[in-house]
């Protein structure tokens, strides 16, 4: 089994992103089946190290498919390097208590909702659990702008097709270089990928088809014809194609 977690969130729907990441157990991306709870559970876990018990109630949620609610405290490092957490602040309404910061995870969903502010800013991270045939395992290397333009979360760019070995991929999206822009931020992002399903996308289409022109014009993702949208750098390398054929 192989588990992607997908953050989306931000301060509205103006500036909110996603951020994806391939989980791992014990250095392998390829999880057993009856670990995926524990994987999602060290996932969360790991952000919450103040929760008593947390990594035992996520595992109980998923189990019973209902869901987990706890207070997200404040981290304070002192002079000495000593981290403490700070209990966030609470107010009542009409009979309730209302949290500063509180999260809460769903099991039958398999979605943790975080809220800072009293819920003026939100972020939900979904873990999506797939069984990947070993004869159609692959891997993409992305360059993931976050947020690009009001309403647009995330624009992936490809610029490699689907690598059937996992160190070369790896060792791809480690010397990958992205492109020096002070808006929007951009990652690089290595996810696993069923390859019949990809190839079918119509955004990997879209990819394959600037790679393609990229070639043929002689151009490279780093080159001014280069466009975050793919749409709009397809539409610029086909100008710079039709100039050549002039």
């Amino acid at each position: 089994m192989y588990i992607t977690a997908s953050t989306y969130g931000g301060i509205d729907w103006h500036d909110s992103r996603t951020i994806n990441e391939q989980l791992k157990s014990s250095g392998s991306y390829n999880i057993r089946k009856e670990m995926v709870p524990e994987v999602i559970a060290d996932d969360i876990a790991k952000d919450f190290p103040y929760v008593e018990y947390i990594r035992e109630k996520v595992m109980q949620a998923l189990d019973q498919k209902n869901c987990f609610r706890f207070a997200i405290k404040a981290a304070e490092t002192d002079s000495e390097g000593k981290t403490t957490y700070k209990d966030c602040e609470s107010c009542e309404m009409n009979g309730q208590i209302y949290l500063e910061r509180e999260a809460v995870f769903d099991g039958s969903k398999l979605t943790l909702n975080r809220d800072y502010a009293f819920g003026q800013v939100s972020y939900i991270t979904t873990y999506y659990v797939e069984d990947i045939p070993d004869n159609q395992l692959g891997y993409i290397v992305t360059e993931d702008f976050l947020a690009p333009t009001k309403g647009v979360p995330l624009v992936q760019r490809l610029y490699h097709d689907i690598f059937d070995n996992q160190d070369t991929a790896q060792n791809y999206a480690k010397n990958l270089k992205l492109h020096d822009l002070q808006y929007p931020k951009s990652i690089v992002t290595f996810l696993v990928c069923n390859r019949q399903k990809t190839s079918l996308q119509a955004w990997y289409q879209r990819e394959m088809e600037t790679i393609r022109l990229m070639e043929k014009t002689g151009q490279t993702y780093l080159d001014d014809s280069f466009h975050i949208f793919a749409k709009h750098h397809i539409e610029n390398l086909k100008k710079l194609s039709t100039k050549e054929n002039a």
